[in-house]
């Protein structure tokens, strides 16, 4: 089977670092959530969000130029991703936040970061 990758928007991502693709799950409770003086907790959940911590190092200027347009500023994107809930590759609405980059090379024709990484967030809880 062919490898599938990511892609943000139309634009298809090269690879990400071998430690550059990390899933958190945030969830939100109610506010009558919380511990009663035994130190019991009594939560009522709400929902779940999914977030994706993805980092890139040596990226040419190009493709970090290429993904940053598709995200940046964005409502919302569609994000081709491996879904690590369901197991399955899938297209799904995110939103980004935390982008950082820096560069180590800025020769006309040969720039590079040094990395590329951020936060994308699910719109819609899993």
């Amino acid at each position: 089977m062919a490898q599938k990758h990511l892609k943000f928007g139309s634009f298809e991502a090269p690879e990400v670092d071998e430690d550059g693709y990390s899933l958190s799950y945030a969830t939100t409770s109610s506010d009558d959530s919380g511990r009663i003086m035994s130190g019991v907790m009594m939560n009522t959940p709400l929902f779940t969000v999914e977030a994706y911590k993805l980092k890139w190092s040596d990226i040419s200027a190009e493709n970090a130029a290429k993904i940053l347009q598709e995200i940046k500023g964005k409502k919302q994107y569609d994000f081709f991703h491996f879904n690590v809930y369901s197991g399955k590759w899938e297209t799904s609405p995110f939103y980004t936040a935390n982008i950082e980059t820096a560069f180590y090379s800025l020769v006309d024709g040969e720039e590079k970061c040094s990395e590329l990484s951020f936060q994308a967030t699910g719109v819609n809880p899993v």
